[in-house]
């Protein structure tokens, strides 16, 4: 009875466990824009970009073309150097993925969410947002 029991709570653990898993592709993009961001290499970023994102940087928010978008990362770093990236939080759900980090720059601090689609089997980046942290 007790070797049933312990065999039942293993695989309600392993459901449990994987289900909220997050995706080796967003992994992936994640350690990609991890490095971009550390190093402040905007083709390394946007190279997970959906064709067209939604981008909030400093309080300006629409949606970018991805040359549009390197755009105005790479003019962000020149004005912010990079000193470190963290990500702080990650989570999944359903075909999106998410992940919340903080850049330490040399002028300051910024919150930095990340937010993924899968679509056609491809993981991309539809959303990133950049804020002053607190």
């Amino acid at each position: 009875m007790r070797t049933k029991y312990v065999a039942l709570t293993l695989v309600i653990l392993t459901v449990i466990l994987t289900s909220g898993s997050f995706p080796q592709a967003a992994i992936g993009i994640l350690d990609s824009v991890s490095v971009g961001f550390k190093e402040g290499n905007s083709s390394q970023i946007t190279k997970h970009f959906n064709p067209t994102v939604e981008m909030e940087l400093l309080e300006d928010e629409n949606m970018f073309s991805k040359a549009q978008a390197e755009l105005l990362l790479k003019d962000f770093f020149n004005k912010y150097k990079p000193t470190s990236f963290k990500v702080n939080h990650q989570g999944t759900k359903g075909n999106t993925s998410f992940a919340i980090g903080i850049l330490i720059t040399s002028s300051g601090n910024f919150r930095v969410s990340i937010f993924m689609k899968e679509e056609n089997e491809k993981m991309l980046i539809h959303q990133l947002r950049i804020e002053l942290s607190e």
